[in-house]
């Protein structure tokens, strides 16, 4: 069962390492977690309040590049408005008993699950999604 969630993991991570580069974002942020040097840079493609593509450049760990990945597969075609709401729904997740508290989010999310009792990498697994009330419009 382990192997399962930990192929699972590392399937995201590599969601994230392949995602390509947006050519003209229209928002971009930046987070790091000075703890442990990790750092997300994130881009969007906004129209209309809607999210339309996204990119994000992990440089960390394989958690950090996990959450990346996860970030991805959960904020297409989501209104930018909502992504401060995940960033609260993954946190109060990693941090709860519940699964209640995860329905806005794709099934990979279960691969997480392990870490929930690990509180030391929770900022790992979210730093993409802190990247939600970061986003600036680019140019």
């Amino acid at each position: 069962m382990q192997s399962l969630y930990q192929d699972q993991l590392l399937a995201l991570a590599r969601t994230a390492r392949s995602s390509s580069a947006l050519s003209a974002p229209t928002h971009t942020a930046e987070v790091n977690n000075p703890v442990c040097g990790d750092r997300i840079r994130a881009g969007l493609v906004v129209a209309d309040g809607v999210i339309t593509a996204a990119h994000a450049e992990a440089k960390g760990c394989a958690l950090c590049e996990a959450g990346a990945g996860l970030w991805l597969e959960t904020v297409i075609g989501r209104d930018i408005d909502a992504l401060p709401v995940l960033s609260s729904q993954l946190t109060d997740w990693l941090t709860s008993d519940s699964p209640d508290t995860a329905h806005s989010f794709p099934a990979s999310l279960d691969a997480f699950g392990a870490v929930r009792q690990i509180k030391n990498r929770h900022k790992c697994v979210t730093l993409a999604f802190a990247t939600a009330d970061k986003f600036t419009k680019s140019d």
